[in-house]
């Protein structure tokens, strides 16, 4: 019985100071390399990236939402597609009840 006793705690023993050179571990990197980590060597072109797609977000979003006159011959105009939606859909009904 004695010997399963010793056999369980030193499993135990075994496990938790496994864990504990784990959070030591953790703790190290925490304090030492993470505050001091250096730039990335891209963090340039990573910004303009950003930057780029940011703008192209922008950008559609304005085409989506708002209005502009593509062609003022053709009587071509942008309008919302929220808009469009519902013009859409009250022709199809006014086609259907024809």
């Amino acid at each position: 019985m004695a010997h399963s006793e010793n056999t369980t705690r030193s499993r135990l023993l075994t496990f938790v100071g496994a864990v504990g050179a784990l959070l030591i571990f953790a703790l190290l990197l925490l304090i030492a390399y993470i505050p001091n980590r250096p730039a990335a060597v891209d963090a340039e072109i990573n910004a303009a990236r950003k930057a780029k797609a940011a703008e192209a977000i922008a950008q559609g979003k304005a085409k989506l939402n708002g209005y502009a006159v593509i062609d003022a011959d053709q009587q071509l105009v942008r309008i919302p597609i929220e808009r469009a939606m519902l013009v859409t859909v009250e022709n199809y009904q006014k086609a259907a009840e024809n």
